[in-house]
């Protein structure tokens, strides 16, 4: 049986009162607040967060592919899923696409999972990862909401699975809008949107009653909804056409996070799975371009809930987030100010040679005396001093702070800062200098044993290329996915 085996979620710590923006540019006030990633986050790096939430408590070299869904891709000619692979230590004999250029590409690759899985024996598990950061035009109305976040699926073909997937259903509209030209728009244009709010009710509402005839099924017979919108009043004008009953189709995420793009399906339906039904009928869908729909059944209702105890999944990350109080942090993360930044110099052949240490998170354990040392280019013991007696083990994500620093002058910026330069101590051993992201007031919130978990970031551009490395930050409860399952 093909379905959900797992699920995970990330939003970013920080949520933007809609308030401040129509303070900001004294525009009508939208309520609510969104979601938004800090300036060392980018789609890459909320997919690996979103990843590990997922993978927590099972062995990710039991892993069989990875689908990378986006609208916002770090590069347009490499591979975005291959780097994410090396992240979160997967096989490197895997199958690995990057799904992009629509906002239905998340349920797209779903949907391509679901197939992949069923036409092939060898294939019995694809992680299915969807992620954006699109950048809004300030002083119009795509600020109030455009937000950040991303999403997770482990799709697996097993005997007991806990959300079964039952069929898929696809139809391709060419739609004005909206839309973004490669080399000449920095942001979303569109024609008209009373038309792209027409083709979008004629979308979701044909590829979901197709579905639903296609499986003798009526709209009455499904619990769970969960479809892209970003418009409560489209929302509600889809469930009222389609005559779901009061409470199925998920709402409330524009209100309290934005607009998700390519995510948001999949986070719907994590919010949807808190509380499910045995037997329950969910029906996922997302648009762009036209629309995807995918048909599903709560098969094990225990399983599904416990999935929810062990994940920080949608409301986890809700309770850790915190509302800005100045407009002007949000122009600065996003960087939509002009200015002269500081750039580094970059090194493509050493990161691929230590990409162990520095993607995967490896260590060294001498087997003369057991001490864990990092990283993983030494070639004799820092304590016993045994030559040839190392081998890899992986780290914790989690530790706590053996000593730190605050620096003012990191990457030579003078904004945003004292950044705290923390030596941590990992569970289970390993020693490791990291910058701390996500922390307000270091003077006063950092101290000597704090508990902070690893958070996959950008450090800096460097020879046009980006370069990402482990952060440290305060625990938001993301469980630690080191030790195969649980």
């Amino acid at each position: 049986m093909i379905g959900i085996k797992s699920y995970g979620a990330y939003l970013p710590k920080y949520l933007l009162p809609r308030k401040l923006i129509g303070k900001a540019w004294d525009f009508p006030i939208v309520p609510g607040t969104k979601a938004f990633a800090l300036a060392d986050e980018d789609s890459l790096t909320m997919a690996v967060e979103a990843g590990l939430d997922c993978l927590a408590g099972f062995d990710p070299k039991s892993v069989d592919g990875l689908y990378y869904a986006t609208t916002t891709q770090v590069y347009t000619e490499k591979d975005s899923a291959s780097i994410i692979s090396a992240v979160l230590d997967l096989r490197d004999d895997i199958v690995t696409a990057d799904f992009t250029d629509s906002l239905k590409a998340g349920s797209t690759a779903v949907a391509r999972a679901y197939e992949t899985i069923k036409a092939n024996d060898d294939i019995k598990s694809i992680l299915v990862l969807a992620a954006d950061q699109r950048e809004p035009e300030p002083a119009t109305m795509w600020e109030y909401g455009f937000a950040d976040g991303a999403g997770a699926l482990l799709i697996a073909d097993e005997e007991k699975i806990p959300i079964s997937i039952e069929d898929t259903y696809s139809v391709a509209k060419n739609i004005l809008g909206p839309w973004k030209r490669r080399d000449k728009d920095n942001f979303i244009r569109t024609f008209e949107v009373k038309m792209d709010a027409k083709l979008y009710m004629q979308s979701l509402l044909t590829v979901m009653n197709k579905l639903l005839e296609k499986n003798n099924l009526g709209p009455k017979d499904i619990q769970h909804a969960a479809y892209y919108y970003n418009n409560p009043k489209m929302h509600a004008g889809i469930s009222k056409r389609m005559e779901f009953e009061r409470g199925v189709a998920q709402n409330g995420m524009f209100f309290q996070i934005g607009d998700l793009g390519t995510p948001m399906p999949i986070l719907l339906l994590i919010s949807a799975l808190r509380r499910p039904d045995e037997d329950a009928n969910i029906l996922m869908a997302g648009y762009g371009d036209g629309a995807d729909a995918i048909l599903m059944k709560v098969q094990d209702r225990r399983a599904v809930r416990n999935l929810g105890k062990t994940r920080l999944g949608v409301n986890g990350h809700q309770k850790s987030m915190e509302q800005l109080k100045n407009y002007n942090k949000f122009i600065e993360s996003k960087e939509l100010l002009e200015k002269d930044r500081y750039t580094r110099k970059s090194s493509a052949v050493t990161i691929w040679r230590d990409a162990d240490s520095v993607y995967r998170n490896y260590g060294l354990k001498c087997t003369n005396c057991g001490a864990i040392q990092y990283p993983v280019n030494h070639k004799s013991c820092y304590v016993c001093q045994a030559d040839g007696q190392l081998e890899k083990i992986k780290l914790s994500y989690q530790g706590e702070i053996f000593t730190f620093t605050l620096d003012h002058l990191v990457g030579g910026n003078y904004y945003d800062t004292p950044v705290p330069r923390c030596v941590i101590d990992l569970d289970g051993g390993g020693r490791v200098l990291m910058n701390m992201t996500e922390i307000e007031n270091p003077e006063k919130n950092v101290e000597i044993g704090m508990r902070v978990e690893l958070t996959f970031r950008k450090e800096h551009e460097g020879a046009d290329f980006i370069n990402y490395y482990w952060k440290c930050r305060p625990v938001r409860g993301r469980p630690d996915i080191v030790g195969g399952e649980k």
